[in-house]
């Protein structure tokens, strides 16, 4: 009866977060912060023109502030080439270190529809990571390219953090959202099942954010060898928009990996 009760109220939340999430309102909203974006911009340049800048040489500190970024920068430079080179070398430590991802993933909702197709290149501690993403109800659809161009992965055995930035494109109307995201990925059972978690938010271009998402995953493979490994995947994906417009997504899919291990 306990369980009963706590499924009703999952469900009346997740119809209570959707009932006035309307793709066509966001679509607005973005309209908006275009518009917002646009005067915050002739205005910087306006301010910029009416400055006046005269050329003075660096200071002592200046200079020594300079040279230690400098020395940072080199150094972060060369952490992650050993880095690099030690996890290649030992990826037989690491599952699926070096692989190609492709997953169909759908979620639905009540009232909505969510369609995110992807494609995802593993190289070591590096990886890219490219999606198509629709968002469709009954108002109107939402597409966008959301590439995370630059994967940052730290492995730790079974497990990966990661640590990205990209940028998400919203076909119409057109927008564009600098997109950082992190998570982690953790494989066990001889890398059968996985359990995946990102976190992805974009900058502001106003008070609000375009869009913040939380994405649940768990695969299991089917197939015992090869280089192709089939995983069935089921999830759950939270969506916000601009704050307001909330969504909470049932997901399922299909995970392809060619991978060695």
């Amino acid at each position: 009866m306990t369980n009963l009760k706590l499924l009703v109220a999952i469900l009346f939340i997740a119809i209570s977060t959707n009932l006035y999430s309307q793709v066509k309102d966001i679509k607005e909203d973005i309209k908006n912060d275009n518009k917002s974006n646009s005067y915050t911009v002739k205005k910087s340049k306006s301010t910029y023109k009416a400055s006046n800048y005269s050329y003075e040489e660096k200071s002592i500190g200046e200079s020594l502030a300079e040279e230690i970024f400098l020395g940072i920068v080199k150094g972060v430079v060369f952490i992650t080439y050993e880095a690099q080179r030690s996890v290649l070398e030992n990826r037989v430590d690491y599952p699926n270190i070096i692989s190609l991802e492709s997953s169909l993933d759908y979620g639905t909702t009540f009232n909505e529809d969510l369609f995110q197709p992807s494609l995802r290149l593993n190289w070591g501690i590096f990886a890219t990571d490219f999606r198509y993403t629709l968002l469709n109800d009954n108002t109107d659809n939402l597409q966008s390219i959301d590439w995370q161009v630059l994967v940052v992965r730290v492995p730790i055995k079974n497990l990966k953090i990661n640590y990205g930035i990209g940028f998400t494109s919203v076909l119409s109307p057109k927008s564009s959202y600098f997109e950082s995201s992190t998570g982690f990925d953790l494989s066990l059972w001889e890398s059968k099942f996985n359990f995946i978690t990102n976190y992805r938010w974009t900058e502001r271009k106003s008070e609000r954010r375009y869009r913040q998402e939380v994405k649940i995953e768990c695969d299991y493979q089917i197939n015992e060898d090869g280089l192709w490994h089939f995983s069935p995947m089921v999830g759950c994906t939270y969506q916000e928009y601009f704050n307001k417009h909330r969504y909470l997504f049932v997901n399922i899919g299909l995970r392809i990996r060619l991978s060695r291990n």
